[in-house]
C-alpha cells in the first residue's frame, strides 16, 4: 500500500521500492496505463473516433444548412483541433510513445467535448 504522505521509515521506504511493477504510482501513470492499454489493446479504437468526429461534423453543416444560420457551425474549428489531434493520436500509437499518445488524447478529449459544449449552446441560442 502506498501512502499518502512521505515517510521517513527507512523500512517503509524499502518496501515501497520493493513495490510490484504492476502497482501504480500516481495519477499520471493510472491515466498512462489505461490510454496506452486501451490504444494497444484495442486497435479499432481510432477508426470508431474518426467515424463518431465525422458524424459531428456531418451534424453541423446539415444543421447549418436546415437551419439557414451559421450558428451551428461555431464547432467547426474545435472539431478540425480534433481532427487534428486524432491524426497525431495514430501517428503517436505506431511510434509507440505513450507520453505523446496521453497527451494527444487528451487534447482530443478536450476539443471535443467543447464542441459539444458549444452545439448545446447553439441549439440553445436557436431554440
Amino acid at each position: 500500500m502506498v501512502p499518502l504522505t512521505p515517510t521517513k521509515d527507512e523500512n517503509e521506504a524499502s518496501e515501497l521500492a520493493a513495490a510490484s511493477p504492476r502497482e501504480v504510482r500516481g495519477l499520471v501513470e493510472l491515466t498512462e496505463r489505461i490510454v496506452v492499454g486501451a490504444y494497444r489493446g484495442h486497435p479499432w479504437i481510432p477508426r470508431a473516433l474518426t467515424i463518431a468526429l465525422g458524424v459531428l461534423v456531418a451534424t453541423c453543416l446539415i444543421a447549418g444548412v436546415v437551419r439557414l444560420s451559421p450558428l451551428p457551425l461555431i464547432p467547426l474549428p474545435l472539431f478540425a483541433g480534433s481532427a487534428y489531434a486524432l491524426v497525431r493520436i495514430k501517428a503517436a500509437r505506431d511510434a509507440e510513445a505513450n507520453h505523446a499518445l496521453v497527451v494527444w488524447t487528451g487534447l482530443f478529449t478536450g476539443a471535443t467535448l467543447a464542441g459539444f459544449w458549444l452545439i448545446s449552446m447553439a441549439g440553445r441560442w436557436l431554440g
